[in-house]
């Protein structure tokens, strides 16, 4: 099974605008996805950004992303960050009203079951661990217990989790983790990050980890935060591909 993964696009012209997006989804639609991601955070994360692209803008773009299982999204900090008002009260606005507008079922603390027989399996899709403030002693409303009340029986599990903090902790019926929101540094000085992973609360930066069976595949995003520049990181559209057995 091969899910492409669209994560931190951040977009916001003329870094990221919406005739880049196009090109975007016409690349992620080439690459023949059995199951499409959107791990969150889909505005520009900076100031320097020109014109009135909005939430919805981006999304009704984002929808042309397509595969068999469907497509799938988690909300990231940004996404309430960016909603302050809708933080502070508990309750999802623009980007999540944006999803719904445009068909991408919205993974909020939910599972949805995919496949059937041998084949299934649960895609987990986690609310934000950051919405309230970059640090990890901030309320999160995620709660991945609640999400795997959904799961009713033994097939496998994936998480959707923008963040990756939760990972050490997911319980071993989940065997893969996808997150991002680190960028993977977007940018790397050796061995130093000044932005994103600078942050002692920054365990995982990017890549691909494995702890007793378990995987968090960490995906560098695409767009920016702080400031529009990656260095030394390279914008990606994530491939992972499962097998069973």
């Amino acid at each position: 099974m091969r899910i492409v993964i669209i994560s931190d696009l951040h977009a916001g012209a003329p870094q990221i605008s919406l005739s880049r997006i196009s090109r975007i989804l016409a690349r992620v639609n080439a690459l023949k996805p059995d199951l499409a991601v959107h791990l969150g955070d889909f505005q520009a994360a900076h100031p320097l950004t020109l014109g009135q692209m909005t939430k919805s803008d981006i999304i009704k773009r984002l929808a042309a992303f397509t595969s068999p299982l469907g497509r799938f999204a988690v909300l990231g900090n940004h996404n309430w960050w960016q909603d302050s008002a809708a933080a502070n009260a508990r309750t999802t606005r623009q980007a999540a009203q944006a999803l719904h507008d445009h068909g991408i079922p919205l993974l909020d603390n939910s599972a949805v079951r995919l496949r059937d027989g041998g084949d299934a399996f649960w895609l987990i899709g986690l609310g934000d661990q950051r919405p309230l403030d970059e640090g990890p002693e901030g309320e999160g409303f995620d709660d991945l217990d609640a999400a795997l009340l959904d799961v009713t029986d033994d097939a496998p599990c994936i998480l959707l989790a923008h963040e990756p903090d939760i990972w050490p902790d997911v319980p071993e019926r989940v065997f893969l983790t996808l997150s991002g929101h680190t960028h993977g540094g977007q940018i790397q000085i050796r061995h130093w990050s000044p932005t994103i992973a600078a942050a002692s609360n920054e365990e995982f930066n990017w890549g691909h980890y494995t702890s007793e069976g378990q995987h968090l595949v960490l995906s560098g995003g695409i767009g920016c935060s702080v400031v529009p520049v990656r260095l030394n990181v390279v914008p990606e559209i994530t491939v992972v591909e499962v097998s069973g057995g």
